[in-house]
This record gives C-alpha cells, structure tokens and sequence, in this order.
C-alpha cells in the first residue's frame, strides 16, 4: 500500500469507560481533527464504540480486539497515544505494556506515533519503566503536560515538548435546561453555590472525608449550598452520598447532581460556570473550572492535581501519604478560611493563568496540524 492511501487517524486512550477526564481529552481531540480529517477517517480504540460514535459521529472500534487494531494499522497515517496519564504502574504494569504495544505495533506499520499531551508515572516497576522508555523512543512525536514527565524523558534522551492538558482548548457547549434547573432549585440569592468532586483513592480515608466534611461546615457559609458533582459513577458516588448525608443532617443545603442528560463533557465546562467555588479531588474538574475563571481548592490525592493547583496560586489540601491526621483539620481549616477570604483574587489568578495554559495546550495542535500537513504531502 503507498503511503498516499494511508488515510486514518487512529486515538488510543482510556477512552469507554465513563471517565469524564478522559472523555474531555478525546473531545478536544475530535473538534481539531475535523479542522481537517473527515469524521470517517477518525477511528477511536474504545471500550463502547457505539457510544463514541454515536456521540461524535467518527468511527470507532473495540480496544480490546487485538485484530481491528492490526487491520486498521496499515491504513494509518497517524497514531495518536493520549492524552491523559496513560504510562503508569499504580496497580501492575499492564497498563505501560499494553499502550506501547500499540506504538511499537504502529511504527512497525507505518504509521507515525504522537505520544499527546501524556502525563508519564508513576513508574514503581522495572517493566512499567522499560515500556514506557520504549514507547516514547518508538513515538516521532511526544509532548508531556508537567514538568517531572519532561524530566524524565529528558533523561531519558528522548526529544519532547512540554506543553499542557488539551482540555484547556475545549469550548463549551449549552447546558440541558434540566441540569439548569437542579442547580436553581438549590440557589438563594447572593449565597455561595459550592461544586463539590471527590473520588475513591488510597489516601482519602473514610477519617480522610469526615475530617473535610467538618472543615467545609465551619469554612463555608451556613447558606451555601453544595452541587456534589459525579465525573465517574462507579469511583465517586461512594464518596459523594456518604458526604451529603452528612452534609443534610448538619441542616445544611445539597444536592446530588444527575448529570445523565450531559452528553459531552464540553457542557460540563458550561455547568463549572454554574459555581463561585468548586473543591475537588479530581484533575480536570479543577480544569474546567479554572478555565471558566472559577476559584478552586484542591485536594493532593495525586502529584498532577497538585501540579496544577501550585500553578494556578489556588489553596492546597494536602492528603498525606502516611497515616496520622492528628493536624489535618486545622491545617485544612486554615487553608480553607484564609481562601474564602480571598475569592477575587483566587479568581483573577484563574482567569490569568488559563489563558497561559491554554496557549501552551494549543501547542500539541499546532504540532498536530504540522505533522497532518507533512503526511497529506507525502
């Protein structure tokens, strides 16, 4: 086959599985790409294709058919890996291998792998190291979204861009009328409506959630009311509802929001709109908040979040690796009273900083366009 028949796009991602993070990245991606591939030369490697591709209109086929990846790979110009925090060993290398399989399996192809926009580690194993230090010396194209991934490559000696999540391109779409509703019916006046995400993680104990939920009934306002926000069902409702209880029997105002009429995670950076403040433990509801110039507080259970919370000047609530929480509520209390204090200016910082992160994200396109333009000629 000449290489001018080479026609498709293939993104590989932990895409399917109801992750809103990772679906915003896919997205983000999609709008570029129709700039100037057809939708039917966009083909995603997804864990429910249907939904994809009845949500984006572009092809989509199942991850874990070994033989639609091979069929497809010598039709491919273009193998995107990412973005997202894909090359990691958390709980077993599986995940570093199985991802720069696929990059070895599209070079050997011809086609030319982009590692995108990837936050790399961590990295515990021997395995999880030589995969992931494989796959980027296979990859013709890498760019990292923080620092440490940089580092690591450059030690590694391997050529990258340090760049930004892509997310922070993503334009909003229009909130269902419903979703609007549910948060009006929680709305009184000028009280505060506070955006609440949390998620199931090894260092956010039970202990962990009664100590925030003390800290944010002494440093809110008793008429705030609370929008518990659910970006990944099975991972955050059973930190969520045990919170609002708690959050209800103190007599204070909440609300679990049913988020099933959002059908792209564009319109969830419409409903980050929605709040004066959002405290969350995941990355990209800090993400879509911060682009929307909403102040956020920040709890560290993972080095990106606290990556971007150190970038933004917004308020830290440090989750401590170790066991002992003796302090945790003063220090907590403290960080959350002194942020209260300073909403406005927590709110100008955002407002300054996203426009910065989005420049730096718009980079993985540009290179994106650049490397399709290359290929087009070819």
């Amino acid at each position: 086959m000449s290489k001018s028949q080479k026609s498709l796009v293939l993104i590989s991602g932990y895409y399917g599985f109801g992750n809103l993070g990772d679906e915003a990245i896919l997205e983000s991606i999609i709008s570029e790409l129709e700039k100037t591939v057809s939708k039917e030369n966009i083909v995603v490697l997804s864990n429910d294709p249907e939904r994809h591709r009845k949500t984006f209109g572009v092809a989509a086929v199942d991850r874990w058919k070994l033989a639609s990846l091979v069929g497809l790979l010598p039709k491919a110009k273009l193998f995107i890996s990412g973005g997202g925090g894909l090359f990691q060993d958390t709980n077993s290398p599986g995940s570093t291998i199985y991802y720069g399989g696929q990059i070895a399996l599209a070079r050997a192809f011809g086609a030319h792998p982009f590692i995108f926009a990837q936050g790399l580690g961590p990295l515990n194993s021997q395995t999880g190291k030589v995969a992931t230090q494989l796959a980027a010396k296979l990859s013709k194209d890498v760019t990292v979204r923080d620092k440490a991934s940089m580092a690591m490559l450059e030690k590694w000696n391997v050529k990258a861009e340090l760049t930004a999540d892509p997310v922070w391109t993503l334009d909003e779409t229009a909130l269902p009328d419903s979703v609007v509703k549910q948060i009006d019916s929680v709305r009184s006046g000028k009280a505060l409506v506070v955006g609440l995400s949390l998620r199931n993680s090894h260092n956010f104990s039970e202990r962990r959630r009664e100590i925030l939920l003390a800290t944010l009934l002494k440093a809110l306002p008793e008429d705030a009311a609370l929008v518990l926000l659910p970006l990944q069902k099975e991972q955050d409702l059973p930190q969520l509802e045990p919170f609002m209880k708690g959050w209800q029997q103190a007599g204070r105002k909440a609300l679990l929001l049913d988020v099933s009429a959002l059908e792209r995670p564009s319109q969830w950076v419409s409903l980050m709109r929605q709040f004066d403040l959002v405290v969350a433990m995941r990355l990209h509801a800090l993400i879509f908040a911060l682009k929307e110039g909403v102040p956020v507080m920040g709890l560290t259970y993972d080095a990106k979040v606290e990556h971007v919370l150190n970038q933004f000047g917004q308020p830290i609530l440090i989750l401590p690796k170790e066991e002992g929480d003796a302090e945790l509520e003063k220090k907590w209390l403290d960080t959350a009273s002194a942020g209260l204090q300073d909403l406005e200016k927590l709110r100008s910082l955002a407002r300054e900083n996203a426009e910065t992160a989005k420049k730096l994200a718009c980079r993985n396109f540009q290179l994106l366009a650049k490397i399709l333009d290359i290929k087009k000629k070819a």
